[in-house]
């Protein structure tokens, strides 16, 4: 359903709504885990 690169996470340092496919947050620069699945 959709494009997964639109799917949002957070920043776990500043709270900023990345794309999934974002493995460092490009506000910050902290890295973004991948949650299980």
């Amino acid at each position: 359903m959709g494009d997964p690169a639109c799917d949002r996470r957070f920043c776990p340092e500043c709270d900023l709504a990345v794309a999934r496919a974002d493995d460092v947050c490009p506000d910050c620069g902290a890295p973004i885990d991948s949650p299980a699945e």
